[in-house]
Parts: structure tokens; C-alpha cells; sequence
């Protein structure tokens, strides 16, 4: 009984004993588990409507608890590495004292059981007491009415207790094995080994520059959403790599070529500041390295999101200038040809007999048509590429109608359409081809057909009118039928934008119950293909529930990586702390100033503290027209909020990264002086 009770009293006093690493270790643990258990809790949220912006919701949850999961499996690794490194000396004391490796591995076993009670157990619970709070929040942000009650979710506690048991499990079959391959003295030693002088790694370093060359380049050129698209992802592996690179490799070159400067160097600051992180800088560059991305992936995913958020409004009310669209596609060549007035005329009786009385802002008529820029015109596609945009055609009189400015600088452009698949990707002459005078519109005119991400920003043109519209249009048709027998061309759209007298229940309940039927003909009306029909009330809703799920992921997202950039911080300043206090005793032994000494640690620290944030402030600013591409993809096309909202939020993040460094520095002097 003495026996059994021995290995929990003895791991729960190395707990105590070890709280200043211990207790940043089981915060950590509990935030992420309470982060994961609610993100769970919200994505199996119970009796939420069968609705557009509940299904946004559920995705974006699940988007959550995957980036969470891959985060906790990384983050508690990293710091269950830090932690056994500093307890290499204790553990090889417990062995050369006479406990042997299986005596170790009881006592760490229970050690991560107690561990697991705490931190899982609490961030359960943390979770539990925090779910209200948040579902309020996400509701708030996602413009939700009373989505959510409070619920305990059996499930969300399973796979949070599952998940994270099995991270400590394994980070304890990893100490396990580390333990037994060391002999005692190696592990008692390696708490003491100094740093070898690391060797400049020129290819490495050249690699990191290119790698870095290569991100910045892609974002740099990138010259539209669907580029961006394609390539952020590969952009972004560039710059870790490349950032890795320069915090292990080019730091060292650079640190080597300073102490080169014998005018520089030969200064007893600057000595021992230099030398100091030159001789760490291998241990330090991982850290950094992790500190500068997560600092970069808080600052990318908070501004980014909350320019979506704060413009959503606005880009509503831009797009979507009225209470009710409704837009009509038809061929133009059908009998009997769609009548855009007595269509109209149809359309406002229902509403009225609907009790939404309405009026016509505004309509027109467009031709939608997937090309490729080319010298002096467009190329028509039919399969999308990554340089395929949608060209709206329209004519001036519209153009002038909606956006209040007569069209200007229109010039000849040639429109091509392919009569095969193979005069399409160029290896022929076979097109149809024809040219307009067109003027290339600076706005997008409102065309909602339900679509919240468009790949890439469609272009607008004028063309002078009805007639010019009409050829296009005619030309485009019978191309396709041409290279696809029996093929249906792309159709002609009337939309109309209409302003109702309704409150938003009756509009949502008017606009759901318009039906014009699918390939409907009518003698009076004509023939048409479909009609979409979408109320400003219920698309602001889908809108925000797309740009505020975003938003509240970005922020929560956020939260945790500043969560894990602070505990790897102050991790490092306190290993550094305890490893440097016996070298500046020697100094000021051997007769250095306490005052020469404190400023060289300081400089020392701010250096390398800031060194991460100054990077990370380098990426957001290369990162920031690729931003932009993407985000047009949600309809923002406005540079400045995204400008401003990225300015602030890196002025909030480094206040917060500011007073983490006065927060560590702080102890960092303690455990020296």
C-alpha cells in the first residue's frame, strides 16, 4: 500500500516543484481542450433550422475543430519537449539514486495522469462554463436570433477527452523512449552542455532567401483571385520554409559577418550581446521561427476576416441595392421571345396581391460569357481556368442607367468564339469571331444569381447598343451549337432590382413564394429557362452568416495562436534565464559593471524578442495584395478597410506582444540577478 502510494505522491510533488514550467504547460492545455470542446459543442449544435446559414455554420465549425486538433497535436508536442528537456538532470538524479527505468516511467505515468485530470478535465469544464458565452458571441457576429440553447454535448466531451488523452499518451511513450535510451550521467550532463559554435549553413541560407524570393514573388505578381487562389497555399509553404531558413541559417551569416566588423564587435555591449546569440542562436531559431509564423498567421487571419466582417454591410448595400432581385434567363431566339414588360408587370401584381407593394429601380439585360483576356479581345471558354473570368456585356444606356455615368473610351475589341475544342485552346484557326466598340466598366453592376465566392472578379463591358448586345449574343449561340451538337448556349439575363413596402417577415414569406415555373412559356409573357428570385432580407443573412463564421474563426483561431506564441515566449526567457545566470555571474565576477551587464542583457533580449514580430510585420505587408485578390472572391473590393483593418490589428497585436516581452523580460531579470 506504502508502495503504491509512493509514485502519486512522488509525481504530484515534482508537479508542485516544478510549477513555474509546469503550470503554463496545463493553462495551455485546458485553453485548448475548452476551445476544442466548444467548437465541437457548436458544430453538433442540436435542433438548429435546415437552413442555408446553419449549414455555413457546421462547416465552418468542422474547419475549427480540424485546425484545432492539428494545432494541439503539434503545440503540446513542442512543449512536452521543452518541459522533459528541462528535467533531464532531475530524472538522472531519480536514476543514479537507484530508481531504475521502469520506477521513471511509473512516475511519469502518473504524472501525466495527473496532468490529464487537470488539463483535460478543467478545459472541459472551462468549456462548459465558457459554451454560453460563446454561442452568444457567434450568434451576435453570424446575425443569428436566439440559434443556440444552452446544451451539455456527450459527444463534444468524448472527442475532446479522446483526442487529447491520446496526445499525452503519446507524448509520454515519447519521454518514455528518450528516457531509456540515456544513461544516467548523459542525462544529468545534457542539462549543462554548452552550444558549439554553429557553422554558417550557406546552402541552406541561399535556400531560405530563394524560398522567401519565391512567396513574396508569387504574391507580388499574382494579378487576380483565381492565381491567388491556386497559389496561396504553395505561397505560404515558400515563406515557412523560407522562415525557418532565415532564422537558422542567414541569422548566423549575418551574426558571423558582425562579428567580423572588429570596429563593431570590439565593444563590450555589442560582444557580448552578439556572442551570446550567436552561440544560441541554433536552440533559439526554432522558437522564433514558430513564434514569427503564428504571429504572422494571427495578424493574416484576424485582419483578413475582419475586413470581410466590418465591409459586409456595405458591400450589400452595394450589390444588392433593393429589396428584391429577380433575374430571368432565356434564349433570346425562342418563340415566343421573352417580353421583359409584361413580365414585369406580372411580377409586380403578384407582390401586391402579396401585400408587398412594389417599384422598379432599375433593370437590364446582360450577356454572361466565361473568356480569356487576349491581345485585343477576349478568347471564349468553355472549361474553366485559372485566367477565366466571367465578361458581363451590357449596353451604355444600362451602364449609364445604374451607375449614373455615361460610359467613355470605348475602343474596338474582338471577341472570339471556338467552333472546336481544339480552336479553343489555340491550335487552330476555327472561330467565330467578331468586333464591338466596348468600354470597360471600373465597377461591377449588381448581378446576384445566389453566389457568395466568385473566383475571380468578373469584367464588365458597354457596348454601345441593343444591336451590338444582340450580335454578341447570337454569335456566342451559335458558336456553341456548332462545337457541341445540340449544345445549349449561354443564356440572355433580364434582371430587375425592385424596392418593396413590406416588413421583412412578409418579403422573406412574398419572395419564397414567387414561382414562375421552370421552362415556362406564356403567350403573353414568352418563353424562359429559369428564374432566380432573392430577397435583400434573406441574402444580408446568408452574407453575414458566411463573413461572421469567418470572422469568429479568425478571431478564435487567433486567441489560441497568441495563446501558444506567449507560453513559447515565455518558455524561452525563462530556459535562457536559468541557463545564463551562472555565465553573467562570471562576467561581473571577472569585473564587469552589474550596469554594463544588465544593458547588454537587455539589448540582448529585445533583439531577439522583436526579431519575430519585425519579420512577421515584413510577410503581412508581401501577403497584403494577395489578400486583396482573395478577398474579392467575397465581393470586397475596397483596398483601404482592408488596409486599415490589417494596420489595427497589428497595432493591437503588438501592444499585446509588447507587454508579453515586459511580462517575461521581467523574469528573465529575476532568475539572472
Amino acid at each position: 500500500m506504502r508502495k503504491s502510494g509512493f509514485y502519486p505522491k512522488l509525481a504530484w510533488g515534482n508537479i508542485v516543484r516544478n510549477r513555474q514550467f509546469y503550470v503554463p504547460y496545463l493553462l495551455t492545455l485546458m485553453g485548448t481542450a475548452a476551445a476544442f470542446y466548444i467548437i465541437a459543442a457548436l458544430a453538433g449544435a442540436r435542433d438548429l433550422p435546415v437552413m442555408t446559414r446553419y449549414i455555413y455554420l457546421s462547416m465552418f465549425m468542422l474547419i475549427g475543430l480540424f485546425v484545432i486538433a492539428i494545432f494541439a497535436v503539434i503545440f503540446l508536442s513542442y512543449t512536452n519537449s521543452f518541459l522533459m528537456k528541462r528535467r533531464r538532470k532531475e530524472l538522472g538524479l531519480y536514476n543514479v539514486l537507484g530508481m531504475g527505468k521502469r520506477n521513471i516511467a511509473r512516475m511519469l505515468g502518473m504524472e501525466t495522469v495527473y496532468t490529464a485530470i487537470i488539463g483535460i478535465g478543467g478545459g472541459i469544464l472551462a468549456g462548459l462554463l465558457l459554451q454560453k458565452l460563446v454561442s452568444l458571441l457567434l450568434c451576435r457576429i453570424m446575425n443569428f436570433h436566439g440559434a443556440f440553447a444552452f446544451y451539455v454535448s456527450v459527444e463534444g466531451i468524448l472527442y475532446t477527452a479522446v483526442l487529447f488523452t491520446l496526445i499525452l499518451i503519446g507524448n509520454l511513450a515519447v519521454n518514455l523512449i528518450r528516457v531509456g535510451r540515456q544513461s544516467p550521467m548523459e542525462l544529468m550532463r545534457s542539462a549543462s552542455a554548452g552550444e558549439r559554435e554553429p557553422k554558417s549553413n550557406w546552402p541552406l541560407a541561399i535556400l531560405g532567401i530563394l524560398a522567401l524570393g519565391g512567396g513574396y514573388g508569387i504574391a507580388v505578381f499574382t494579378n487576380n483571385a483565381g492565381m491567388a487562389f491556386a497559389l496561396y497555399f504553395p505561397a505560404v509553404f515558400l515563406v515557412i520554409l523560407g522562415t525557418y531558413a532565415l532564422f537558422s541559417a542567414v541569422s548566423i551569416v549575418v551574426l558571423k559577418a558582425m562579428r567580423k566588423n572588429k570596429r563593431y564587435y570590439y565593444q563590450t555591449r555589442h560582444f557580448i550581446g552578439v556572442s551570446g546569440m550567436l552561440y544560441r542562436m541554433r536552440r533559439n531559431a526554432v522558437g522564433l521561427a514558430n513564434i514569427c509564423i503564428l504571429s504572422t498567421m494571427v495578424l493574416v487571419m484576424v485582419s483578413g476576416t475582419l475586413s470581410l466582417y466590418v465591409s459586409s454591410q456595405r458591400t450589400l448595400d452595394k450589390e444588392f441595392p433593393a429589396e428584391l432581385s429577380v433575374a430571368v434567363r432565356y434564349q433570346a431566339d425562342n418563340t415566343p421571345a421573352f417580353d421583359p414588360d409584361a413580365f414585369t408587370a406580372r411580377l409586380l401584381a403578384d407582390l401586391r396581391e402579396k401585400g408587398c407593394p412594389a417599384e422598379t429601380l432599375y433593370s437590364y439585360r446582360r450577356v454572361t460569357v466565361p473568356m480569356d483576356e487576349i491581345p485585343g479581345g477576349y478568347l471564349r471558354r468553355h472549361e474553366y481556368q485559372a485566367q477565366t473570368k466571367d465578361v458581363y456585356f451590357l449596353t451604355a444606356a444600362d451602364a449609364a442607367a445604374i451607375t449614373g455615368e455615361q460610359p467613355a473610351d470605348f475602343a474596338p475589341v474582338t471577341l472570339r468564339f471556338p467552333l472546336t475544342a481544339a480552336a479553343e485552346q489555340g491550335s487552330t484557326d476555327e472561330y467565330s469571331e467578331i468586333t464591338v466598340d466596348a468600354a470597360r466598366l471600373t465597377e461591377a453592376v449588381p448581378a446576384l444569381g445566389g453566389a457568395f465566392v466568385n473566383i475571380n472578379a468578373p469584367i464588365w463591358l458597354a457596348v454601345r447598343d441593343d444591336a451590338a448586345l444582340q450580335t454578341i449574343w447570337d454569335t456566342q449561340a451559335a458558336a456553341q451549337r456548332i462545337r457541341i451538337s445540340g449544345g445549349t448556349p449561354n443564356a440572355m439575363v433580364w434582371q430587375i432590382f425592385c424596392r418593396l413596402d413590406a416588413d421583412s417577415e412578409t418579403l422573406l414569406t412574398a419572395a419564397g413564394e414567387l414561382d414562375f415555373g421552370q421552362g415556362y412559356m406564356d403567350s403573353e409573357v414568352g418563353s424562359w429557362e429559369r428564374v432566380d428570385v432573392d430577397s435583400k432580407e434573406n441574402f444580408t443573412q446568408d452574407y453575414f452568416s458566411i463573413n461572421g463564421g469567418f470572422f469568429f474563426l479568425g478571431l478564435f483561431l487567433g486567441f489560441l495562436f497568441i495563446m501558444a506564441a506567449v507560453l513559447i515566449i515565455y518558455y524561452k526567457q525563462v530556459s535562457e534565464g536559468y541557463e545564463d545566470r551562472e555565465r553573467y555571474r562570471i562576467m561581473q565576477d571577472v569585473g564587469l559593471e552589474r550596469k554594463m551587464v544588465k544593458e547588454s542583457i537587455g539589448s540582448q533580449i529585445l533583439v531577439v524578442f522583436f526579431a519575430p514580430l519585425l519579420v512577421a510585420a515584413i510577410h503581412v505587408a508581401f501577403d497584403f495584395q494577395l489578400m486583396l485578390h482573395l478577398l474579392t472572391m467575397f465581393g470586397l473590393h475596397e483596398a483601404g478597410v482592408t488596409l486599415l483593418c490589417t494596420a489595427g490589428t497589428f497595432l493591437v497585436f503588438a501592444v499585446i506582444y509588447g507587454l508579453v516581452y515586459l511580462l517575461t523580460a521581467r523574469t528573465y531579470y529575476r532568475i539572472v540577478q
